[in-house]
């Protein structure tokens, strides 16, 4: 059996993991971790605290932490001698006497806290921008009406402006009631709508509230027969770091195809597909087939935008470690080992994907399809940008 630390450190190595970035992930201090590697358990701590290590170490490079802690017992040789404490002495109380030297200081920093109030509450009462709450639509949501009314309370005194995008649309200097409250009708067009609400006060300070509206107008009626319907996207619909959502239906014996791939359908003849596309506006064809049938087709303009880096990571052919960092956090569930037939989605302003095996790792960047980011084994780091 090969000892403790020889196995420790081959499978980090393995990993491509270095022991700086290993106490980094792990919480665990980085000379603790060189000891259970060189084997100096003189550099360890108490026999308790060194196996929650090593069980903490063992998962996260996936090892068997039983194993690795009954192989730690047998190479310390036994257990841990007792530990000897002093005993502790009694604390001895001595009454405080009020001196000048006590009072001064005391009336100094009651001055002080006095002046640092009267500071925040003059920065609260002048820095704070204005309250802003958009009353309706309360949150984001999906519309299938084109006219949508946006409601909201701010100040009375304040200038309201709402922007609408794609566009962009903009109504200014909308006056709010003498309660704060106020109202206007937007227009909504195809697909998602990104609406933005900002609010300035008396004294030029401005404040801003959002909400996303997805216009999904009704889908067109068909007859039941009907060989293809399409009920997404909406022809000029608008998608914004998202793949485009295919929804519909098609009669039996039929088939889906869109591009280059083909889809079957399920039992009762519907079907959802989300297809990637780059940034730009483009004409999405959907076409069903059946045998014997002329082919029956269907077109949609759709416009797809980015404003993060929306990265897809699939891992195929085989197993592979990654680590995903978003805006300079570790995303949750990342820095472990991925099986086969894996994929994960990731958006930021910044998305850096390290993989200890390029040739299983297959990337998707804002709708353009990267491939395998490099071979088989090798240990790849990316930066996705927007």
């Amino acid at each position: 059996m090969a000892r403790l630390g020889e196995t420790l450190r081959s499978q980090r190595e393995r990993m491509g993991i270095t022991l700086e970035q290993a106490a980094e992930d792990t919480r665990i201090r980085e000379k603790f971790l060189r000891a259970l590697e060189s084997g100096d358990h003189q550099g360890l701590p108490g026999a308790v605290y060194t196996k929650g290590f090593l069980r903490n170490y063992a998962d996260y490079l996936g090892l068997d932490a039983d194993e690795l802690v009954a192989l730690y017992v047998s190479e310390r040789g036994g257990a841990e001698p007792p530990r000897e404490f002093e005993p502790m002495r009694p604390i001895s109380r001595k009454s405080v006497v009020l001196t000048p030297a006590i009072i001064i200081p005391f009336l100094v920093l009651i001055a002080v806290a006095g002046f640092v109030a009267y500071l925040y509450y003059q920065f609260s009462t002048f820095a704070v921008p204005p309250r802003i709450e958009i009353v309706e639509p309360a949150g984001d949501t999906i519309a299938t009406s084109a006219e949508l009314v946006v409601r909201g309370r701010t100040l009375p005194d304040a200038r309201v402006t709402i922007r609408v995008f794609p566009g962009p649309e903009t109504i200014s200097d909308v006056r709010p009631g003498a309660d704060g409250s106020f109202e206007r009708t937007i227009t909504l067009k195809p697909g998602s709508n990104h609406i933005e609400v900002q609010v300035l006060d008396a004294a030029g300070k401005v404040n801003q509230a959002t909400r996303t509206v997805r216009f999904e107008a009704p889908a067109a009626t068909a007859s039941p027969g009907a060989a293809l319907v399409l009920e997404q996207p909406a022809n000029g619909a608008t998608v914004t770091n998202a793949f485009v959502a295919v929804v519909g239906r098609v009669a039996t014996g039929h088939t889906i195809t869109i591009g280059t791939e083909t889809y079957s359908p399920g039992p009762d003849g519907r079907f959802a597909v989300e297809v990637a596309l780059p940034a730009g506006t483009h004409s999405l064809t959907v076409i069903a087939r059946a045998a014997g049938r002329p082919p029956v087709t269907e077109t949609r303009s759709v416009t797809v935008g980015y404003t993060t880096a929306f990265v897809t990571v699939r891992i195929r052919g085989g197993e592979a470690w990654l680590q995903v960092t978003v805006d300079g956090t570790v995303a949750p569930g990342t820095a472990t080992v991925f099986p086969d037939g894996s994929t994960t989605r990731y958006a930021g302003r910044q998305v850096v994907v390290r993989t200890g095996n390029g040739g299983t790792t297959f990337v998707t960047f804002n709708g353009q399809d990267l491939g395998r980011l490099g071979n088989d084994g090798q240990i790849v780091e990316r930066v996705f940008s927007p």
